[in-house]
């Protein structure tokens, strides 16, 4: 489609000069998905687990991948630029969302948060790409930031953030719903029933209608969040082993893709993913009171830091679901290439829905 090649030329204007790549992890193209519009292109960055320069020095090698070069930075620029060409033809509307643990709180303070203490020029092109751009004349995608367990601190956030959100969808019918993905973790904890609440809400509410009190899910930090003195070597795990990714396939502009390319399944219960089954239930949960939601069919989150696109594909005429984990960029990676070579690298994933084609992508760029 074309919004996806245009943002695969966006890719390569940054990547080629480096010698980098994008390689397929995952592609659905299909109008199973049930998006009947066509405008918006929606670009997911995933986990990134930022902290300043200072408090990166707390965690040796470990920590947000490519930094020092900025590539996400460089390549979210290009998509700004691309937005911005984009709204003066009236072509497409390019929607991004951060999908959580975006600055880092918890890591960045290990005692009293002190907003004040992060320097303006921290991670400061990335920043004002994402958000920070519009009140300063700089391009930017003012990018919905999903609230995820390491985004606050004693109940707060980070500041200038123009809105936090627990859910994003696209009433009033959406094909879409995205979430950080520690509410599942926070209510089990807590009040498993809320557990339908929660997805019933977010469906049901148009965003950004839909924020979730910050101090509502802040305090419940110290649940989910891995204790400091374990973060030196990571957050999740030190290394994803994305084994149902085989024949990932360079990704470029124009180029001939697979139309399928992920787990598939029948049922839900067939498939081992942490969250699959408990999105499932909730959304089939949250249909039941707005009929709207029936067309949901796309679930996208971050928290595990290990991408993957799953799809159940009941054979009776039942709920299809398409699941995306959009991965991180921080941890590492091991995934097959179409070449049949197994490539251990640093996780730098980002996930775009255009139409009926939803596909996840890793960035990769050779070591110096």
């Amino acid at each position: 489609m074309p919004g996806h090649d245009d943002v695969l030329a966006a890719l390569a204007s940054v990547l080629e000069p480096d010698r980098g790549e994008v390689r397929l992890l995952g592609r659905v193209s299909d109008p199973l998905i049930g998006n009947t519009a066509d405008r918006e292109v929606y670009v997911f960055i995933p986990d990134l687990h930022l902290v300043s320069p200072a408090r990166r020095a707390h965690f040796g090698a470990y920590g947000f991948n490519h930094e020092a070069s900025q590539l996400l930075a460089r390549i979210l620029g290009a998509l700004a630029a691309l937005q911005q060409r984009w709204v003066d033809v009236a072509e497409h509307d390019l929607v991004a969302i951060q999908m959580g643990d975006f600055f880092d709180l918890w890591r960045e303070f290990p005692d009293i948060y002190d907003p004040g203490a992060i320097p303006d020029q921290a991670h400061g092109a990335l920043r004002d790409v994402l958000y920070r751009g519009v009140f300063r004349g700089k391009p930017c995608l003012e990018a919905a930031i999903l609230l995820g367990n390491h985004d606050t601190k004693g109940g707060q956030t980070l500041p200038n953030v123009r809105f936090y959100l627990k859910a994003f969808n696209r009433s009033p019918a959406p094909f879409l719903f995205a979430t950080h993905g520690d509410a599942f973790d926070i209510l089990e904890r807590l009040a498993p029933d809320q557990i339908q609440e929660f997805i019933v809400y977010g469906v049901g509410s148009h965003t950004p209608v839909n924020k979730y009190p910050v101090d509502q899910w802040g305090g419940q930090a110290e649940r989910t969040n891995k204790p400091l003195d374990q973060m030196r070597d990571s957050i999740v795990a030190p290394q994803h082993d994305l084994a149902t990714v085989r024949g990932a396939v360079l990704a470029r502009a124009g180029a001939p893709l697979p139309e399928r390319l992920a787990r598939v399944a029948q049922r839900p219960e067939e498939i081992d993913h942490r969250y699959f089954q408990k999105f499932y239930e909730a959304i089939g949960a949250a249909v039941k009171q707005y009929p709207s939601a029936q067309g949901l069919r796309v679930v996208v989150i971050g928290h595990t830091h290990q991408a993957a696109m799953i799809l159940c594909e009941p054979p009776d005429g039942g709920r299809p679901m398409l699941f995306i984990d959009a991965g991180a960029w921080i941890e590492q990676c091991t995934y097959h290439t179409e070449e049949d070579q197994q490539v251990t690298e640093g996780s730098a994933q980002l996930a775009v829905i255009h139409g009926n084609d939803a596909r996840l992508y890793q960035i990769r760029v050779p070591a110096p």
